[in-house]
């Protein structure tokens, strides 16, 4: 499993994106609208940077970002801007997937191409645009196999039955998200089976550190018999925030949170102590160059968006577009220097 996590990752370093489509601007005078759910996410910061980076360096002129702050009006109203400023192409993250065909009717309505980043254009289960995501039930299946092989090596789940609790963290929301809280359950069932199924708790937030806090917060208040806690959260602010509120109830010491990102883990990393001890590693700066990659290759060259990808989901028959499937590698402090590389700084 861990070679498949790395090799998911290698990929989405390499690959290359690919549509058939009439040009839509004079080459070297390209304008990329970006649509973000929420731009105070550090990983979306750095996929915006990485976005405008690279498509400048292949001859864009601009990136139009745009911030929904978890707002879904806000979105359809970044959307119509962006349209109304005629770019060439949209690259969206939206708040709330059932506006997904709303998003693409306006696009195609406006002649604009659009594709998703991180949470995919869905309707009836199945993808309506082009997306970037993450693999993701692969993802969470590797902070489930951490945190099992963590139990194993360093606790004693018999003399501790009573005060070990897993606090599974969801984004049920979220299509992309999903599948990480899933696959970590499943992992972590798998290499700990004697674990009490009744003791694992869920608590789904929205995706902001905030959030991940007061869940948190509120499901160890309402379960002062565990002492011990373990966490999966399906992003880094999730963890983060579950890591703030274990440290508020004094129970950081004992516990173990894993998260998924790696931007905000990194910091926990650096410190003497943190309950926030490992993360399935993606990289923004991938992410970014990918979308701005494939947004570039349609524009001059005509060719399909992540094409290559279209048998991602071909399982569920879901193959009429391709969707580029980001991977992970998990990381804590023993490895992210090496790991992330200039991310880890």
């Amino acid at each position: 499993m861990k070679k498949l996590i790395a090799t998911l990752l290698t990929a989405a370093m390499v690959a290359a994106s690919v549509m058939t489509a009439p040009m839509t601007a004079l080459a070297d005078d390209w304008t990329i609208g970006y649509i973000c759910k929420d731009l105070s996410q550090e990983w979306f910061q750095g996929t915006l940077h990485a976005i405008e980076s690279k498509a400048k360096e292949m001859g864009a002129k601009e990136v139009i970002a745009l911030d929904c702050e978890m707002n879904p009006e806000k979105c359809l109203n970044n959307l119509d801007n962006v349209i109304s400023q005629n770019v060439d192409i949209i690259i969206i993250c939206t708040p709330d997937q059932g506006l997904s065909q709303t998003i693409v009717d306006r696009c195609d309505a406006a002649g604009i191409p659009v594709f998703a980043d991180a949470d995919g254009l869905i309707v009836d289960g199945k993808h309506i645009a082009p997306a970037l995501e993450l693999n993701a039930y692969v993802v969470g299946h590797g902070m489930g196999e951490w945190l099992a092989e963590y139990v194993n090596t360093n606790m004693d789940l018999e003399a501790d039955k009573d005060s070990i609790g897993y606090m599974r963290m969801t984004m049920n929301e979220v299509s992309s998200c999903v599948p990480r809280a899933e696959g970590a359950k499943d992992a972590f069932l798998e290499g700990v089976p004697g674990f009490d199924e009744a003791k694992i708790i869920d608590a789904n937030y929205d995706g902001t550190q905030e959030a991940g806090y007061d869940v948190a917060a509120a499901t160890i208040t309402a379960h002062p018999e565990i002492t011990k806690w373990l966490v999966t959260a399906p992003n880094d602010e999730g963890a983060g925030g579950a890591a703030r509120a274990l440290e508020a109830a004094n129970l950081d010491a004992d516990a173990t949170v894993v998260g998924a990102g790696g931007y905000i883990a990194k910091e926990e990393f650096k410190k003497d102590y943190s309950c926030f001890k490992a993360a399935a590693y993606f990289s923004s700066t991938v992410t970014g160059e990918t979308e701005a990659q494939a947004a570039i290759e349609y524009l001059r060259d005509g060719k399909e968006i992540f094409g290559e990808y279209h048998d991602t989901y071909a399982d569920a028959g879901d193959t009429d577009f391709g969707v580029f499937p980001l991977g992970g590698v998990m990381v804590d402090p023993t490895n992210y220097v090496e790991v992330m590389g200039p991310d880890a700084e």
